[in-house]
């Protein structure tokens, strides 16, 4: 048993100076808090540019990082990042590893995170951070017991079956359009 921060990399999101239009609009995926409602990112909700993350101290986040809002609204919402990106100042990545798989970090995260929040909040607004994550114990699981329930084929199994709702609600969205036009 040991603290999570110490098996896995834990990064806090930063925002680019929004007054800089030379800073937004680029290559790099950049998701601000409000995003993490939904099981798995697949688009940024916005992009910056190199200029940007260099002079921010926004972190980039690995495709299978586990997202967690810590502020706001959507404080304790998790998410898996289907695409390499930034984050907002409200947004903690924890970036999986050979001992910790995304789909473990989820889960574990997603168990824990009202506990957590519990545990740290005070004041007007609600709130938790990078060192109430990273400090929280967490029983590392043997390989063999991870490999034996195989939660990358239950999370694909879910990714597909979300994508295929995206297209059909497309589908009645078409549909429609064409009944009533």
């Amino acid at each position: 048993m040991g603290k999570l921060g110490d098996y896995v990399r834990i990064e806090l999101g930063g925002t680019p100076n929004t007054a800089k239009s030379e800073y937004w609009g680029g290559d790099i995926a950049w998701i601000n808090s409000g995003e993490i409602n939904k099981f798995r990112i697949v688009k940024p909700t916005k992009t910056i540019t190199k200029l940007g993350f260099e002079k921010s101290n926004t972190k980039l986040l690995p495709k299978g990082s586990v997202v967690i809002a810590i502020t706001g609204a959507t404080l304790g919402q998790v998410s898996l990042l289907e695409i390499d990106s930034c984050a907002n100042q409200s947004v903690v990545g924890v970036i999986p590893n050979d001992d910790f798989s995304s789909e473990f970090l989820y889960l574990w995260i997603k168990f824990n995170i009202d506990e957590i929040i519990l545990n740290q909040t005070g004041g007007a607004q609600q709130h938790i951070n990078k060192n109430d994550i990273a400090n929280y114990h967490i029983i590392k699981p043997d390989k063999e017991s991870l490999a034996s329930v195989n939660l990358k084929t239950y999370f694909e199994k879910i990714s597909h079956n979300a994508k295929q709702i995206r297209n059909l609600q497309a589908m009645r969205g078409m549909l429609l359009k064409a009944i009533f036009a």
